[in-house]
């Protein structure tokens, strides 16, 4: 079973990339990422809220509709630490090349707007 944050990163990092690819005019694109983090974490209610449902769904095939989240409990029987440190850096590197991209096309945009003549 993986650690809550990679799970949370990993959901972020998806998030990420698909607004940025897919749907780079989004508004709120950060509020969508922390969303996207949280979708992936949604099977793990059972540590909070400990009912049998819970459980049994975060067991499921059905919990992968949440960022893969089976796959990655899976992959990651130990609770990893450092499987946990690469999610959060790969969600670093995407967001930082996402920021970087946002604020690249803003420049372009700029560059064409033609400033208005006070004659």
């Amino acid at each position: 079973m993986s650690l809550g944050v990679t799970h949370f990163a990993v959901g972020a990092t998806l998030t990420t990339l698909l607004v940025t690819l897919f749907v780079p005019n989004v508004t709120y694109p950060r509020v969508w990422t922390l969303l996207g983090g949280g979708w992936g974490m949604i099977p793990d209610i059972g540590q909070v809220y400990p009912h049998p449902v819970a459980w049994a769904f975060h067991g499921s095939q059905w919990a992968d509709v949440f960022w893969f989240h089976r796959t990655l409990d899976v992959v990651d029987v130990s609770d990893s630490a450092s499987v946990g440190a690469v999610a959060i850096a790969a969600f670093i590197l995407t967001t930082a090349v996402a920021e970087h991209r946002s604020y690249r096309a803003l420049d372009a945009v700029r560059d064409r707007v033609e400033p208005s003549s006070d004659d």
